[in-house]
Formats: structure tokens, sequence, C-alpha cells
């Protein structure tokens, strides 16, 4: 297979090379390409069609060069036409998933939803943990900077965490801080 294969390309050479010299010295590309030009049209006058796809179907087919052609190209439109149906079946299942997504993460208390909101300072949500701590639960006073530290940019995990331990007791910071003076 390989010695066949070195032929093969030797072969190809020594076309290029009887190309060249029948064309005179020198490889000027536009003589080459005036070449290629010349010998697709034999081709094609001797009703082999050209290369490609539309050369085959004429050559397997019988069918002209041109209605080759056009089968050609309509088979190229089915192929467009089909890929951008799939495309467009896949954007619509992608929406439908993010706002099925989206639906669930507002539902969920403490989510990424919650995170969304624009929470008060950290010094206003120290005061307002520390004044909620004072009334409901004074033990955990002695915590509140371990506290602070670990939810700090988490205030909606924060917020849900004591909705599930203190139920309707627990502060929303953004509505306290709404209705506060803001100092």
């Amino acid at each position: 297979p390989q010695s066949i294969s070195n032929h093969l390309r030797r072969g190809v050479r020594l076309c290029n090379i009887e190309l060249r010299l029948e064309m005179g010295k020198g490889s000027n590309a536009s003589k080459i390409a005036r070449a290629r030009a010349d010998a697709a049209k034999r081709k094609a006058s001797e009703g082999k069609g050209g290369g490609g796809k539309a050369g085959m179907i004429a050559r397997k087919g019988g069918l002209d060069q041109e209605a080759a052609i056009a089968a050609s190209k309509r088979e190229r439109e089915e192929k467009m036409r089909l890929r951008a149906e799939k495309a467009a079946k896949l954007k619509k299942m992608e929406d439908k998933k993010r706002k099925e997504r989206e639906k669930r993460i507002a539902e969920t208390e403490g989510g990424k939803a919650a995170s969304a909101k624009t929470y008060p300072p950290s010094k206003f949500i120290r005061s307002s943990l520390e004044k909620f701590y004072s009334e409901n639960c004074p033990d955990k006073l002695g915590n509140l900077d371990k506290i602070m530290e670990k939810f700090t940019g988490k205030w909606g995990k924060l917020e849900a965490g004591l909705r599930k331990a203190y139920k309707d007791k627990a502060p929303d910071f953004c509505k306290l801080y709404a209705t506060s003076d803001k100092n």
C-alpha cells in the first residue's frame, strides 16, 4: 500500500510539472488557475461533470450539470432549514428550563432570588440582629461577631435561617431598613 501511494504522489507531481512546462517557464498562479479552469470545462463538456457533489450526481444519475447543481442546492437548503428548526427547538427548551429554574428559585426562601435583593449596610444589619437577639434569644449575643463574619454578603441565607428558627418573629432586614431613619 505504501509503494502504491508513493507512485500516485509521484504521478501527481509529474502531472503538475508537465502542466507547468506546457504553460511556459515559472509557476504563474493565473496561468495555473486558467489551466485548471480549462480542464474543468473540458470535463463538463465531455458529460463527466465537474468536481464536488454536483459533478458526482451528474456522473451517477446521468443528469445534466445544471440539474445536478440545482438538486445539490435544494439538498443544502433542506439541511439548513432542518438545522434552523432544531436550533429553534433547543432554544425554546432552554428558555422553558431557565424560566422553571427561576420560578423554583423565587419560590425557595433564602435562595438566589433573596440574595438578588439589595441589602442594607452591614452596620444596620448588625444593630438589627443585636436588637432581635436581645429580645428573642439573649444567649446568642455573645456569638454575634461570629454570625456576622459567617454571613457577611450572604444576608439572604441568614434571613432564611432566622425564619426557619423563629418563624414570624424573624427580621426582614430590607423592610426594617426601608422603614428606619437610615442613620
